[in-house]
């Protein structure tokens, strides 16, 4: 090994504070490969050369050139972020104030761009690792780049039954029913909901191709559509400067609507400024929120005549779909574009209980809309739905008392807590069913972190999330005496996989 290279950098430590380092590399001149701290990099100059990580979490991570990372400093951000939703913007200034070393050696300061670029390695990292795999990212991109191929790949596992705990049971989410041996038998049950969180998407409705970049309208395909009149239904092409074309009353309803998305920055202003919250900060944010209305509520002016709807800022995808043990545990994540739809829903159920694992389909899952599902699932055709007659689908409580009507005798008959008496004990519910709106709350609080994340780092980091509080969850569980354990192969292959 010869041409040993050395460059100045920053250490980022837990307990030290920020320290000046020194970084060296060396050269192999019979296999053209250049050694670094973190990784080996074989003909560096060629655009295809790999960055190929060793084996194992380093205890210093390399996250650029110029800037390492001390592992204990990693766990202690991405701890922050699933326990108490901290941003990278807030770790780096809790750092800066509280950790960071009060030295007249180096004036640098940890920015955010650090702590996400070291979240995201530290996390492909621990999953390299943990499936006994090299990961190698390419070389010559840009950070903020370089690790989109593997963070794919990781998404596109993680759909569905990719979840570590997506095979997990304890006391809480499995009970065992039945007076007597030969009818005794174990049921599971789990609940689905949606949470309002998503990222920016396509302006068609529905349109699932990603944008090419984060201030992007309209998808590649769906380009063009940008130069046309946000008024829905019209063709024009719109006036520079303007959303709408030349029509007296869609140019109308653009000025009123961007008068009252004024109005109401104003009076969010003022709200801030007496309650002392943080105040927001451009008017756009308020033509956003008024533009992300369901289809049938978005604006309108004049109802009473010519109803003109339209949109004036970016779509947002419609809302993330979970898959919640009664323990907690979150089995599975989805985007939901348009809308949480019925056959989005059932399609979510299949995707996470795939037919290749019959025994993994719960005996019960709890949604506020099953008495839908339930006609929907009635009267399909399709022969992949039929697996889904045998698992029963009541509404939560909460929801079946101040929700449903009365007058619905299919979803009294169908869906309503009461039609199933093998869920109670002694009067009591022997799953918790409201399991979902304690995870909703949780989940809920990373919209201001991941909204304008890139696509692929906003599923990842919410994937993570999961994993994490998951992970947490079954220690807790552990210790409450749950006894925590993943449902064995063969059971989730047999399809009567709970029965005893």
């Amino acid at each position: 090994l010869t041409k040993r290279q050395e460059y100045k950098a920053t250490l980022f430590t837990l307990r030290r504070g920020i320290l000046p380092i020194t970084i060296a590399s060396l050269y192999c001149q019979h296999c053209h490969t250049t050694y670094h701290h973190n990784y080996k990099v074989r003909n560096a100059s060629s655009p295809l050369a790999q960055r190929e990580y060793y084996g194992g979490i380093p205890d210093l991570i390399m996250v650029s050139q110029h800037h390492v990372v001390e592992r204990q400093l990693a766990v202690l951000w991405e701890v922050q972020m699933f326990l108490s939703h901290t941003s990278a913007e807030a770790a780096s200034r809790i750092y800066n104030e509280a950790l960071r070393t009060r030295t007249d050696d180096t004036e640098v300061l940890l920015n955010p761009v650090t702590v996400w670029d070291t979240f995201f390695l530290h996390a492909l990292l621990r999953d390299s690792t943990k499936h006994q795999v090299c990961l190698s990212v390419p070389h010559n991109e840009t950070n903020a780049q370089r690790l989109n191929v593997t963070l794919e790949a990781r998404n596109t596992r993680m759909a569905g039954t990719g979840q570590d705990q997506w095979a997990h049971a304890c006391r809480d989410c499995m009970k065992v029913v039945g007076t007597s041996a030969s009818s005794r038998c174990r049921i599971s049950a789990c609940v689905t909901d949606g949470v309002t969180v998503g990222h920016a998407c396509c302006g068609v409705h529905d349109c699932k191709i990603p944008l090419a970049n984060q201030r992007a309208w309209f998808c590649p395909s769906h380009n063009d559509l940008r130069f046309t009149c946000a008024v829905r239904g019209c063709d024009e092409k719109s006036e520079t400067g303007w959303r709408t074309c030349a029509e007296t009353a869609h140019r109308g309803y653009e000025v009123e609507r961007r008068a009252q998305g004024k109005a109401m920055f104003m009076l969010k202003v003022r709200l801030a400024r007496t309650s002392g919250q943080a105040e927001p900060s451009t008017p756009m944010t308020d033509l956003d929120y008024l533009d992300e209305a369901p289809p049938e509520e978005e604006d309108e002016l004049n109802p009473v005549s010519v109803k003109i709807r339209g949109r004036l800022s970016r779509r947002w995808t419609h809302n993330e779909q979970l898959m919640v043990r009664c323990c907690s545990i979150i089995l599975s994540r989805a985007t939901f574009f348009g809308s949480e739809a019925i056959t989005s829903v059932k399609e979510f159920i299949h995707v996470t209980f795939p037919v290749h694992y019959p025994g993994s389909l719960p005996s019960y899952i709890f949604y506020d809309n099953n008495c839908l599902l339930r006609r929907h699932l009635a009267a399909s055709q399709n022969p992949m739905d039929a697996r889904l007659n045998n698992v029963g689908l009541p509404v939560d409580a909460f929801h079946a008392s101040r929700k449903h009507k009365e007058s619905d005798a299919f979803c009294i008959m169908n869906c309503s807590p009461a039609a199933f008496p093998e869920l109670m004990d002694e009067n009591k519910w022997i799953f918790n069913s409201s399991v979902a709106e304690q995870v909703n709350v949780w989940f809920g609080k990373y919209q201001p972190i991941v909204k304008e994340m890139p696509v692929l780092r906003y599923n990842f980091f919410l994937d993570e999330m999961i994993s994490l509080r998951n992970n947490w969850m079954v220690r807790k569980l552990q210790l409450d005496g749950k006894q925590p354990h993943f449902i064995p192969l063969e059971d989730l292959e047999m399809e009567l996989a709970l029965m005893s």
